[in-house]
């Protein structure tokens, strides 16, 4: 999971998409500038353009969905 993350981070043209977590959250990620992953691979920050943010734990990371808004943003 955090090797695909990873290469989803890197990927040109970046296409933004969703973490869902084990909890149930699901958290946008607008570009790759909006989040990284600490190099342990354990932790996953997602900032918000609010200025907001949140660290997810990778193990609790159980889907990386394709945003829907992604076409609307190409």
């Amino acid at each position: 999971m955090v090797e695909n993350l990873r290469k989803l981070l890197l990927t040109a043209p970046f296409q933004r998409f969703v973490i869902v977590t084990s909890g149930g959250r699901a958290y946008p990620v607008a570009s790759a500038d909006h989040a990284d992953i600490n190099p342990m691979g354990t932790q996953m920050v997602i900032w918000f353009d609010d200025g907001s943010g949140v660290t997810v734990a990778t193990r609790h990371i159980t889907a990386i969905e394709k945003s829907e808004d992604a076409a609307a943003a190409a």
